[in-house]
């Protein structure tokens, strides 16, 4: 993988997990919309994990605080899911004092457009 596809790849999956998570919130909180954003935060956790060593370092605790964030909500979830056994159309809903890290994600989409930017000139 390049530097560019990660970023790209971060950029574009944490903005498909803002959408779930707006979706969640939107949709009345059910399972079958967390279930979605945990796709989504799956898919960013695996991305970093594979992937750090190329990130600077500044990216790197970015991206650390993001692995933190979805670490701790994604054991929260599991634990709810095994002790509810929910339904799609069920609320599931936990508290996460690890709250998202909106610097990586502000941090990570300045990344993403200065590499668009080198890659697609203005003409």
């Amino acid at each position: 993988m390049t530097y560019g596809k990660l970023i790209t790849l971060l950029h574009e999956s944490i903005e498909a997990s803002g959408i779930a998570y707006r979706n969640y919130i939107s949709g009345g909180k059910t399972f079958r919309f967390a279930e979605e954003l945990k796709r989504y935060n799956d898919k960013i956790t695996l991305l970093i994990k594979e992937n750090s060593q190329l990130l600077s370092p500044p990216l790197q605790e970015h991206a650390a605080g993001l692995l933190h964030h979805y670490n701790v909500w994604t054991e929260k979830w599991i634990q709810l899911a095994e002790a509810m056994n929910p339904g799609p159309d069920d609320i599931f809903v936990f508290a996460n004092e690890v709250t998202f890290p909106k610097q990586a994600a502000i941090r990570i989409e300045e990344e993403y457009w200065i590499i668009k930017a080198v890659l697609n000139p203005p003409d």
